[in-house]
């Protein structure tokens, strides 16, 4: 399935392999990186890391008809981050929000931006009754991105990623 979501100040696109480079800067960043469920990673682990996420997602799209896509302006240029929905593997009838800007983005939007279409598309092209979304508790930007996009606080769990995360939750609308 080929997804391509526009936004008033965004593109949103498979990713292809070019994105590497541009994704490993993102995940090289530590500011970044600390919010991820992913570790210490050198400029050449980074890149090496994104190769397996661009390759991973790859096989989410094919196997489960959804995954993250690269950020981009509506007139091209460099990947500035990622937004999407991935299988979470013990539920069927739920999907996880997942988000990541490099730091330059924040603050602008952009990630509730990017959120809101891939909401909308993931309610009207899959077969889910909620999408869920993970961050660390005392990660306040993404916990307010969730609370802009009307999702609603269940409490924490540390059945995801090996660490206690908050879990919020929207319903499929209607």
């Amino acid at each position: 399935m080929k997804v391509e979501l526009h936004t008033a100040r965004l593109t949103l696109r498979p990713f292809v392999a070019a994105d590497r480079q541009d994704l490993g800067e993102l995940f090289a960043d530590e500011a970044v990186r600390r919010h991820l469920a992913v570790g210490p990673l050198s400029k050449n682990g980074a890149a090496a890391f994104a190769g397996r996420f661009i390759t991973a997602n790859q096989n989410e799209w094919r196997e489960g008809n959804c995954g993250a896509l690269a950020l981009t302006s509506p007139e091209g240029g460099p990947v500035f981050g990622y937004c999407g929905l991935r299988l979470l593997p013990d539920r069927i009838s739920a999907v996880e929000l997942l988000y990541a800007l490099q730091q330059s983005s924040w603050g602008q939007g952009l990630a509730t931006e990017a959120a809101e279409a891939v909401l909308a598309w993931g309610f009207s092209n899959l077969d889910v009754r909620e999408i869920q979304a993970f961050t660390r508790p005392e990660h306040t930007a993404s916990r307010r991105v969730m609370e802009k996009l009307g999702m609603l606080y269940q409490g924490e769990t540390d059945r995801y990623y090996g660490e206690t995360l908050a879990v919020y939750n929207l319903p499929r609308p209607g």
